[in-house]
């Protein structure tokens, strides 16, 4: 004779279930978070200082983290207000410094060729009256319009060294930053387009291509812990399909939207686990499949990072939840199966527990 319980007599078969079933709870693994936590979350204020190169999955689930960098140009070569975009001629004087010397210049023509028909002249330093930039370099002749090859110098300390046309930075060039950053590489208009270089002062460096001073096409980022980011941009963010590799061997591959990973992708973390699936925003939301070093798996459909829906979670030895799930754990009805008799038994699940049978045993098959 078996306990009884609900005023329902249990076999000694069915308490064998239980004792099976009991320990097999899905929602204890990794401390009760599908993606363990390697970095920082920026939304809980966790002040960690970790080297962490994009946004978190969110909840306890971590996908190592931080903003986005900037790399916009800082100084316009064109030294007009930002605010001010009609073609009023700025007044240069011929002045003496010390800022840009004859060496420099020589130094310009060597590395960059004359590589139109306009006729130009070299003048000596000319400084504007009302940005106090200083400029050095080829003006078309007889025209007050620097066009060719030149060196321009801001009151911060700022340069760019390069190719103008009417005024702009037009072509190759090299624009110093006073914070140490760098950009070297094609400019139209005032702003990088076409292929550059883009390196921070603390060594971060995005090379690629370049649309309005944005990132925008394929490009690569490179971080001084080893993190690297490859794929595709637009509008200075990562948008499209790209890799993103983490300096502890974490890699996810798959869709980004906005700097965030949104779409179809797969992450693998260091620890060999892997999800591949949906994405919404950083974190797991749809249908995907998450696997386990172990073994342990679970298919089906996430919310917020976390199981919700309906899905299987798959145990080495064969066990096999399959039914409802709600904030990570099983709730509602689902089936457990038990391969020591071959059989599946139906019952309700609230919160991670089972509270009910509602169906007997019945075979696999």
């Amino acid at each position: 004779m078996g306990c009884t319980c609900n005023n329902q007599e249990i076999s000694s078969e069915q308490n064998n279930e239980m004792k099976e079933e009991k320990n097999l709870n899905p929602n204890h693994e990794d401390n009760n978070n599908d993606v363990k936590s390697n970095g920082i979350n920026i939304n809980e204020n966790n002040n960690n200082n970790n080297n962490n190169h994009i946004n978190d999955f969110g909840d306890d689930n971590q996908l190592k983290g931080a903003p986005p960098i900037v790399y916009e140009t800082k100084e316009n070569p064109t030294p007009r207000t930002k605010d001010n975009n009609n073609n009023t001629e700025e007044v240069f004087i011929e002045i003496q410094t010390e800022k840009i010397n004859e060496n420099d210049f020589n130094t310009l023509l060597e590395d960059y060729p004359k590589i139109d028909n306009v006729l130009v002249e070299k003048r000596n330093p000319q400084e504007s009256k009302e940005k106090k930039v200083i400029y050095y370099g080829e003006w078309e002749k007889n025209k007050n319009i620097r066009h060719g090859r030149g060196i321009q110098v801001w009151p911060n300390g700022a340069k760019y060294i390069g190719y103008w046309r009417n005024n702009k930075a037009c072509g190759k060039g090299k624009l110093f930053h006073s914070d140490g950053d760098i950009y070297d590489g094609d400019w139209l208009d005032d702003k990088p387009n076409g292929y550059g270089v883009y390196i921070h002062s603390d060594g971060t460096k995005y090379e690629g291509e370049w649309k309005d001073d944005k990132q925008n096409g394929n490009g690569i980022e490179l971080w001084p812990d080893g993190a690297k980011y490859e794929g595709q941009y637009k509008d200075g963010k990562k948008n499209g399909k790209g890799i993103f590799s983490w300096s502890d061997g974490s890699k996810y591959e798959g869709e980004f939207e906005d700097n965030n990973i949104s779409g179809e992708g797969t992450y693998i973390f260091s620890d060999n686990r892997k999800y591949i699936g949906t994405w919404a925003n950083n974190k797991l939301e749809g249908k995907g499949l998450f696997i386990w070093p172990d073994g342990r798996k679970y298919e089906g459909e996430y919310k917020n990072d976390k199981k919700d829906g309906y899905g299987t979670f798959e145990w080495p030895n064969g066990k096999k939840y399959k039914g409802n799930w709600k904030d990570g754990k099983q709730d509602g009805e689902g089936e457990f199966y038990f391969p020591s008799n071959n059989k599946w038994r139906k019952g309700i699940w609230k919160k991670g527990k089972r509270v009910e049978w509602v169906e007997e045993q019945r075979n696999y098959f």
